[in-house]
């Protein structure tokens, strides 16, 4: 346990067997909580073999003013913790908290000696739009940039939620209609099946391997679908053939993208657009103010959206060679899978190539 002393001290532990059983509820109560927070998405990375879960919460005058869940690793020797692990297709993390009792300076000092000596951590990652870059940086981390785009959306005014997407796509979205296209909420585990199948080919396309396998994808359909968060979505043809699909998450006024994919035969159907839009309609109806589409590339922004600059993924060694041994790795994985999907292409001629990317475009990613 880590204390502060003096009045109004805080402290960091485990949460209890209790807390544990209520920890959504707990979470929720934080304004800055999002569904990478909720046991589920905890679960899930268990499940697919990313650590071991540490829930730990942060109390101060016997109430709960923050919580932290992430999971520990071990690599040989090493032990590392991040909230979240890196790869595993998490989009933020850290911790969730009142910003009105706490501070992240008064965060830092708890976590960084928990984290490094209650649990040994070697290595420790954070992802999260909340803490502050100069206290960060004070403690030794070093972050990362990682933004993303915005889409506001506005409950009860689909109208102006529309009129926000650009013309293009707003026109693709009437042409899709005119079309035929079927778009159906799925909930059957056999789309995880074909989403796969279409990630699969979206990455081979661009020239890279899938980074995850498919049991990734089946734990965060099965965890997420149980606690009622999961927006699963195909679009087809008339003919019944299935061309798109996507898993979106909602958790309070957020509805945020995981993964789409489309297939490449119909890619002039450009389903995308009609299956986004629809995820959408089903959001304002539950509330939410904004998606996440999680990235940046050319193809999101066409949704009217808005830059998110404010997430860093925050890392801090305990050794100096190791934090070297981090940008290596993750270079080298990169660029693995750059080699790996164009190997793949080769004995695919049906995927339609793309450039093959250089090693600085790579090592870029």
């Amino acid at each position: 346990m880590s204390n502060l002393a003096g009045p109004g001290a805080l402290q960091l532990r485990e949460a209890s067997a209790a807390e544990l059983a209520s920890w959504d509820k707990t979470v929720r109560q934080f304004p800055n909580h999002r569904l990478v927070h909720t046991l589920a998405w905890v679960r899930s990375l268990e499940l697919s073999g990313f650590g071991r879960p540490h829930f730990m919460v942060v109390e101060k005058d016997h109430a709960l003013v923050g919580c932290l869940p992430g999971l520990l690793n071990e690599v040989g020797p090493l032990r590392l913790f991040g909230s979240p692990p890196p790869a595993s297709q998490t989009p933020s993390m850290g911790p969730a908290f009142d910003p009105s009792r706490v501070t992240s300076r008064e965060l830092m000092e708890l976590i960084v000696p928990y984290v490094e000596h209650r649990l040994g951590a070697d290595h420790m990652e954070i992802v999260s739009s909340d803490l502050d870059p100069a206290v960060m940086e004070g403690f030794g981390f070093r972050g990362e940039v990682r933004p993303t785009y915005r889409v506001r959306l506005y409950p009860g005014d689909e109208c102006r939620t529309l009129q926000g997407l650009k013309d293009g796509v707003r026109r693709t979205i009437n042409q899709g209609i005119r079309q035929g296209l079927e778009v159906r909420f799925e909930s059957n585990r056999r789309f995880v099946e074909e989403h796969y199948r279409q990630i699969r080919e979206l990455h081979l396309r661009r020239g890279r391997a899938v980074n995850f396998p498919r049991k990734r994808v089946l734990d965060c359909f099965t965890q997420c679908h149980k606690a009622g968060n999961l927006v699963t979505v195909s679009v087809y043809l008339p003919n019944r053939v299935n061309i798109a699909t996507a898993m979106f998450m909602l958790e309070g006024s957020e509805l945020l993208l995981w993964s789409w994919a489309r297939r490449s035969k119909y890619r002039w159907h450009r389903p995308i657009e009609l299956m986004t839009w629809s995820v959408m309609q089903r959001a304002l109806s539950a509330g939410c103010q904004t998606l996440d589409l999680t990235g940046t590339d050319d193809f999101k922004a066409r949704f009217g959206t808005e830059l998110d600059g404010r997430k860093y993924r925050w890392m801090r060694s305990r050794y100096w060679w190791l934090a070297g041994m981090r940008q290596l790795a993750a270079k080298g994985f990169f660029w693995q899978q750059a080699v790996r999907g164009r190997a793949a292409q080769w004995s695919s001629p049906t995927l339609g190539l793309e450039p093959f990317p250089s090693l600085r475009s790579a090592l870029r990613r």
